[in-house]
């Protein structure tokens, strides 16, 4: 899933490695965090994280797409394989202007609709989210959500090309307004950072590179 949504992206923008620094790897607790972030030219920020905790019983892959030159949503990709269940999380959140629907993304979510779904509850930071996003969790169905977080990944990346640009400074204003709503709403994966590495390097871990 992974490889083939970077490859998707970079058959779109030239995209340049750029440096995580003191986050390109984060060990604590049994758990192993391995970031890398990227550039894409003329479209915005590309985050990519592997996770692996108990061995490797639990694993986790987390792609986030920020655009900053157009005028398109945040997406949050994240696959986690854990005790015989696979879940993927897809999300969409409007960070800005024009507030384009990305409705093109809905025969996708139909496709597999079959596939069971859950329900991630509700938190602050959902004001922001759109109703594209989509929640499975199932056994046996890794195949299944790998092939439509691709065909998800895919769909948005053709709507995203079709969004116009943006002053840069002024979408990463709306951007950060999600990162910091998101930082103070908190939630599994937030509060398990603040806990690691502290609230401030948090903050700084969400709104310049995850998002």
């Amino acid at each position: 899933m992974k490889d083939f949504i970077i490859n998707e992206i970079k058959q779109r923008f030239p995209v340049s490695e750029t440096d995580a620094g003191e986050y390109s790897e984060i060990r604590r607790k049994g758990m192993r965090f391995q970031v890398k972030t990227y550039q894409a030219e003329g479209a915005g920020k590309l985050f990519v994280m592997d996770m692996k905790a108990m061995g490797g019983l639990m694993r986790m892959e987390t792609i986030t797409f920020t655009p900053t030159f157009l005028d398109g949503p945040i997406i949050s990709v994240d696959k986690v394989i854990a005790f015989g269940r696979q879940t993927l999380v897809l999300e969409l959140y409007d960070t800005t202007f024009s507030h384009p629907e990305f409705n093109v993304l809905n025969p996708v979510k139909e496709k597999y609709s079959s596939l069971p779904s859950y329900d991630p509850g509700d938190h602050p930071y959902y004001r922001f989210r759109m109703p594209q996003s989509d929640y499975k969790k199932g056994r046996r169905i890794r195949t299944q959500i790998d092939s439509m977080a691709e065909q998800y990944c895919k769909v948005y990346l053709d709507e995203l090309q079709k969004c116009g640009t943006v002053e840069p400074s002024e979408k990463t204003r709306k951007n950060l307004e999600f990162s910091n709503c998101l930082f103070e709403s908190g939630g599994p994966a937030v509060n398990q950072f603040k806990k690691m590495i502290g609230e401030e390097k948090t903050r700084i871990f969400l709104a310049e590179y995850m998002y």
